[in-house]
């Protein structure tokens, strides 16, 4: 096995699994099945935990197989008894038919000589036999995942139960993965919103269950992406203070000592005999190396932290990054303000306006082709809101929107990030050949 497919984040969060543990695995492919399978159970192997692997259309020979290609002995493993293989029908059966409930309770009898022979824990892969939801019926195979469901947490025991997508109908699949915590989709893992505590299942009304159980993971996903917002706002202000300290050491001490540098360099032979010939213009060209790099210091210092923001305010510094874009770009912009410079303004806000209008030109000179832009910042009580357009030459918003995820492309999605976290709402309107517009609406805060 590759390195690279080793030290994946999906196989470390895999590896990080607790006892307990269920997971509904549900996978279209061969590979996709070899690559799950043989890392859950090489794990197990590795936490020195027994493992149970019941197969179905994968037999004991291509388990054998994936581990091998995992660099897993499997023949020893099997001899001392720490692996076993077998089908999944057979370990099911009782009596000639299939007994689900049966099987379930023949897994849970397998911790207890698994803890005696030494084992820190019981690992169960099960690929789910088709026949499962064709003799005892579809509704059989789910309560018997909810048994599980309820049996594995405190148990020592993990389960992977192994849905082959092209064999099991939509329905039962839906079934299924409502008793599993985990879900498992290729060789991604994800905490199963879909999930429904097995306490719940067998209430007197599971659509109540169901929709109060929806209600919470809705609450709850809410309240995390506002952990997230806030503590994102914060690692950006950290991120801001870091800028205006490095901004003031380069242009209060590296800027200035170069500065005095270049001064000694214009004096140096003041009150002195004439230089070497050849002397003085080598001493002129490094004048003019440290002007520029003094022009550059300076240029990265306003970058990182413009003086103007916190000495003038939003709106002169607003119009400064606009006069400075024309003469960059060529691209005319057009800055109005209408009753912000009677407000106060937060130093958060005002640092992502001006950041926000960075971006929103940027994106303008490096993909809009456009020869004019107008600029309008205005206070509407209770909101501020941030207008950018240009005459350029449009896209369809649809569609970059999806394709967003795929490309390197941050502009737009910066604008959004910083739009959210202080708890705006932005939009777009853009059609090909006719501009684009953006609308950014953002509380008032200071």
């Amino acid at each position: 096995m590759s390195a690279h497919r080793q030290n994946s984040e999906w196989e470390q969060r895999l590896w990080g699994l607790r006892p307990g543990a269920h997971v509904c695995f549900l996978f279209e492919s061969e590979q996709e099945h070899r690559a799950l399978t043989a890392a859950f159970m090489r794990h197990g192997l590795e936490r020195h935990e027994k493992l149970l692997c019941l197969t179905e259309a994968h037999g004991a020979e291509q388990i054998r197989a994936y581990l091998d290609a995992d660099g897993v002995q499997v023949g020893p493993r099997e001899q001392s008894g720490q692996i076993r293989i077998l089908p999944a029908e057979r370990f099911a059966r009782r009596g000639g038919a299939v007994d689900l409930k049966g099987m379930a309770a023949r897994v849970q009898a397998e911790i207890g000589p698994a803890r005696a022979q030494g084992y820190s824990g019981l690992r169960i892969a099960i690929e789910m036999s088709r026949r499962f939801a064709e003799q005892p019926g579809p509704e059989r195979l789910v309560e018997a995942e909810s048994a599980l469901d309820a049996w594995l947490p405190g148990s020592g025991c993990l389960a992977l139960c192994q849905y082959d997508r092209r064999r099991f109908d939509a329905p039962l699949l839906l079934g299924v993965l409502e008793a599993h915590p985990l879900a498992a989709i290729g060789t991604e893992l994800y905490d199963n919103f879909y999930h429904m505590p097995p306490r719940t299942v067998a209430a007197a009304d599971p659509a109540v269950v169901k929709l109060n159980s929806w209600i919470g993971h809705l609450r709850e996903r809410q309240r995390s992406e506002t952990q997230i917002r806030t503590l994102t706002r914060k690692l950006m202000q950290t991120q801001e203070d870091e800028r205006c300290l490095i901004s003031r050491e380069l242009h209060d001490r590296v800027g200035q000592d170069l500065s005095t540098i270049r001064l000694s360099l214009e004096t140096l032979f003041d009150g002195l005999p004439p230089a070497a010939a050849g002397t003085g213009a080598k001493v002129g060209a490094l004048s003019g190396l440290l002007d520029r790099s003094i022009r550059a210091i300076r240029d990265l210092a306003y970058d990182l932290r413009p003086p103007g923001l916190d000495e003038m305010g939003i709106v002169p510094a607003m119009a400064t990054v606009c006069d400075e874009f024309f003469e960059k770009t060529g691209i005319h912009v057009d800055y109005r303000f209408a009753g912000i410079e009677a407000l106060t303004l937060d130093v958060d806000t005002q640092i992502n306006l001006y950041r926000m209008l960075q971006e929103g030109l940027n994106n303008i000179y490096k993909h809009a082709a456009a020869t004019e832009a107008v600029v309008k910042l205005t206070a509407a009580h209770p909101n501020i809101l941030l207008r950018i357009e240009d005459n350029g030459i449009g896209f369809d918003v649809e569609k970059r929107a999806r394709e967003m995820d795929s490309e390197k492309r941050m502009g737009l999605r910066s604008l959004q990030e910083r739009t959210a976290l202080l708890g705006g709402v932005m939009i777009v309107a853009s059609t090909p050949g006719r501009g684009t517009r953006i609308l950014i609406k953002l509380p008032r805060r200071g």
